[in-house]
C-alpha cells in the first residue's frame, strides 16, 4: 500500500560536488527531496549526479523549458529551492521568483551573483572594494585597456565559470593575447561558450576561502581557508589550504567585509561561497557563488568546528529562527582542531602504474584521499583545480602537527611521480 503525505518538498537543483551532501541531509529529517537536473550535465559530475538520481525521491531532468518545469513542480508544497552547484544558481533564482518563495536572494541582482563582470560593476556601485576590470570580445580594445592599465601581471578569466576553469595569469602582452584566444576557442564548465573575456587586474596578497549561510539578511560564517597557489605555465594552481576561524587574525576583517559583498549582491538567504584577496590595502572580492563551496566535506568542519554549511544551511531553512539566535550568540573556538586540504599536484602526464591512496591514508592524521585515478588511467598535468589528480584531507590538533602531516603527504606524493606514474 502506497504511503501517502502532505510534507513539504526541498527542490535542489544539480546537487553535484558539495551540493551531494544535501539531499541525504534534509532526508535524514523525514523531508522529501526532488532533484532538478539542468541541461547541461558537465563530464566532471557525471557520477554525482547519478548519485543525486538514486538518493532523491525523484528526478526531473530540465530541457531548458520553463514553464513546463514549472507545471511539473506546481503539484507540490515547496519549502525551499537550492543551488547545489555553481550552475545551478541562475535556475534557483528563477524558480524561487515565479513561486515566490521566501528563502530566496532578491531577482533583481540574479545575473551579478553569476557574471563575474557585473558582480564587480555592482560591488563598485555599492561602494565595495571591487576589482579593476574590462570584458571585450575584440583583441584590440583588450590591447587598448591592457595599456591604460600598464600594470602586470593581469588575469584573463570566462565571465562565468567554476573550479579556476580557464583562468589564466598572463605576465606580458603576447600571454594576454594567448589567453584571450584561448578562452573564446572554448566553453565554460558549464557548457556555454565564451563569447566575451573577463581581464582584471591581478591582486596581490593572501587568498582566502569564506563559507557561510543567510538567513533574513544575517550571516553565519561557517569557516574560513587560507588558500596557497602556485603558478605552473601561468596558470594558478591550488595547493594546500588551512582552516581558519573565529580567533585566528584576520577573521573579523574578512567576515565583515563579505557581509558587505552579500549585502551588495542581494544574497540574503541561502549558502554562500567567496573568495577574497587579502590585499595591503584590505579585503576585495575575486568572486562569489551563492551555493555551497564545492568539493567540500563537511565532516572536517564538523570534526574541528562543530557546525557545517551543510547542517548550517538545512538550519537556516527550516528553522530559522533558531538559526538566527546562534548568528547572535558569540562562542569561543579558540584552540580549534586543524585541518588543510592537501592538493595534489602533477608535474607530468602519465599513465598510472599503481595507486597512492593506501601509503596516504597510513600517514598519522590523514582523514580522507581522494584519488581520481585507477592503474592504467592516463594522469594528465595538473594546470588547474579540475587536473588535480586528487585532494588528500588532514585533521591535527595543532599547526605544528598538521605541517608535519602535510610534509609527509609531499614526501609520499613526489614517491608516487617517481615510481607510480610512467611519463610517456
Amino acid at each position: 500500500m502506497p504511503i501517502l503525505n502532505n510534507k513539504e518538498v526541498i527542490v535542489i537543483i544539480d546537487a553535484w560536488s558539495g551540493g551531494k551532501y544535501l539531499i541525504p541531509a534534509f532526508q535524514a529529517l523525514g523531508y522529501f527531496c526532488l532533484h532538478v537536473q539542468s541541461p547541461f550535465l558537465p563530464a566532471v559530475f557525471v557520477a554525482d549526479n547519478q548519485l543525486a538520481i538514486a538518493r532523491s525521491d525523484r528526478h526531473i531532468v530540465h530541457d531548458g523549458d520553463i514553464e513546463t518545469l514549472l507545471n511539473t513542480l506546481q503539484p507540490y508544497a515547496i519549502k525551499a529551492i537550492l543551488a547545489g552547484s555553481e550552475g545551478a544558481v541562475a535556475l534557483a533564482d528563477r524558480l524561487n521568483d515565479a513561486l515566490a518563495l521566501a528563502f530566496s536572494n532578491r531577482f533583481e541582482l540574479s545575473a551579478a551573483r553569476r557574471n563575474k563582470f557585473l558582480m564587480q560593476e555592482q560591488l563598485a556601485r555599492r561602494g565595495v572594494a571591487s576589482i579593476m576590470q574590462r570584458l571585450t570580445a575584440d583583441c584590440d580594445e583588450l590591447q587598448q585597456w591592457l595599456a591604460s592599465h600598464d600594470r602586470w601581471p593581469v588575469v584573463l578569466k570566462p565571465v562565468q565559470s567554476a573550479g579556476t576553469d580557464g583562468v589564466f595569469i598572463c605576465h606580458d602582452l603576447a600571454q594576454a593575447i594567448q589567453a584571450f584566444d584561448a578562452i573564446l576557442a572554448k566553453k565554460d564548465l558549464f557548457g556555454s561558450p565564451n563569447r566575451e573575456v573577463l581581464c582584471q587586474e591581478f591582486l596581490a596578497g593572501e587568498e582566502f576561502v569564506i563559507n557561510g549561510i543567510a538567513c533574513q539578511g544575517e550571516y553565519f560564517f561557517t569557516e574560513l581557508w587560507q588558500s596557497k597557489k602556485q603558478q605552473r605555465n601561468g596558470f594558478p594552481v591550488y595547493e594546500t589550504q588551512y582552516l581558519h576561524y573565529r580567533n585566528d587574525a584576520g577573521f573579523d576583517v574578512l567576515a565583515a567585509y563579505t557581509a558587505q559583498v552579500c549585502q551588495a549582491l542581494g544574497i540574503e538567504n541561502g549558502a554562500f561561497h567567496a573568495e577574497v584577496m587579502m590585499t595591503p590595502s584590505g579585503p576585495v572580492l575575486i568572486e562569489i557563488g551563492a551555493r555551497v563551496a564545492g568539493g567540500a566535506d563537511p565532516y572536517i568542519i564538523e570534526e574541528c568546528l562543530g557546525h557545517s554549511q551543510i547542517g548550517k544551511l538545512v538550519q537556516a531553512v527550516l528553522h530559522p529562527e533558531v538559526f538566527l539566535q546562534e548568528v547572535r550568540r558569540q562562542r569561543d573556538f579558540s584552540g580549534h582542531r586543524r585541518a588543510a586540504y592537501v592538493f595534489m599536484i602533477s608535474p607530468s602526464t602519465g599513465r598510472v602504474q599503481s595507486s597512492p591512496e593506501a601509503r596516504f591514508i597510513a600517514i598519522d592524521g590523514v582523514i580522507s584521499v581522494n584519488y581520481h585515478h585507477v592503474p592504467g588511467d592516463i594522469q594528465q598535468e595538473t594546470r588547474d583545480l579540475l587536473s588535480s589528480p586528487g585532494v588528500v584531507i588532514a585533521i591535527r590538533d595543532n599547526p605544528a602537527l598538521l605541517k608535519q602531516t602535510i610534509a609527509e603527504i609531499r614526501d609520499v606524493e613526489g614517491d608516487f611521480y617517481h615510481s607510480g606514474l610512467m611519463v610517456e
